[in-house]
C-alpha cells in the first residue's frame, strides 16, 4: 500500500474512471466545485444579488422566486445599471468594478468586491442579465447557460438591472439533492 498516491494527470485517469489516485479534476469539474461553494442555496444566490443591487445604488429591490428559489430566483433593481461592455463582462470570473488592486482590499466600503456572485450563478443555473443605464437608448440583455459562453444581445429594459436565474444547480444533481423541500427553501428567503 502506497503511501502517497501520486498525481496523475486527467489524461492518464479520464474523470469517471474509477481508481484509488490523487487527480487533477478537469477544469469545468473545478469550476463547479467552486460555484457551488459560493452559491451553496437558493437563499444564498438571492443575498448575492441583492447585494449587488445595493452596491449599484439600488433604491427599490424585488425579489421573486418559485419552486423554492430552484426553478426560478429574478432580482429587479433601479441602480445604475450597467454598459453593454461591462454587463457582458459582469458574468465573468473574478470581474468587479470594485477593486483593481490588492491595496484595494483595505479599503473596501462595497457589500461585494470579489467578483463571483454573477458568475457562480451563471455556473450553476440558465442566467438572463438585462440591464440599462439612466438616459441610455436600449439596455443589454445577456445569457449564460451553465458556464457556458455569455451570449449578450440588444434589450429593451429600464434603468436597472435585472438578473434572473432558472434552474438553480441544473449542471449538479448532487446539489439539488441536499437541498429541502421548495417549501423549506422558500422560507430561508
Amino acid at each position: 500500500m502506497r503511501l502517497f498516491p501520486r498525481v496523475v494527470s486527467e489524461a492518464e485517469a479520464p474523470y469517471g474512471a474509477p481508481t484509488n489516485k490523487v487527480r487533477v479534476l478537469p477544469p469545468e469539474v473545478a469550476h463547479r466545485i467552486a460555484a457551488g461553494e459560493v452559491i451553496e442555496r437558493p437563499a444564498s444566490a438571492v443575498k448575492e444579488l441583492v447585494e449587488n443591487a445595493l452596491d449599484a445604488g439600488a433604491t427599490r429591490v424585488k425579489v421573486e422566486i418559485e419552486g423554492g428559489g430552484t426553478r426560478l430566483l429574478r432580482v429587479r433593481d433601479d441602480g445604475s445599471g450597467m454598459s453593454a461592455e461591462d454587463a457582458e463582462r459582469a458574468v465573468a470570473h473574478h470581474a468587479t468594478s470594485k477593486i483593481e488592486t490588492a491595496e484595494d482590499l483595505a479599503m473596501v466600503v462595497s457589500l461585494g468586491f470579489r467578483g463571483e456572485a454573477l458568475h457562480a450563478v451563471s455556473s450553476v443555473s440558465s442566467l438572463t442579465l438585462t440591464t440599462s443605464q439612466p438616459g441610455a437608448p436600449y439596455g443589454t440583455c445577456v445569457r449564460v447557460i451553465a458556464g457556458g459562453p455569455a451570449r449578450a444581445s440588444s434589450a429593451s429594459h429600464p434603468p436597472g438591472t435585472t438578473v434572473e436565474a432558472r434552474d438553480l444547480f441544473l449542471n449538479l444533481p448532487v446539489r439539488r439533492g441536499f437541498l429541502g423541500t421548495e417549501r423549506a427553501e422558500a422560507r430561508t428567503h
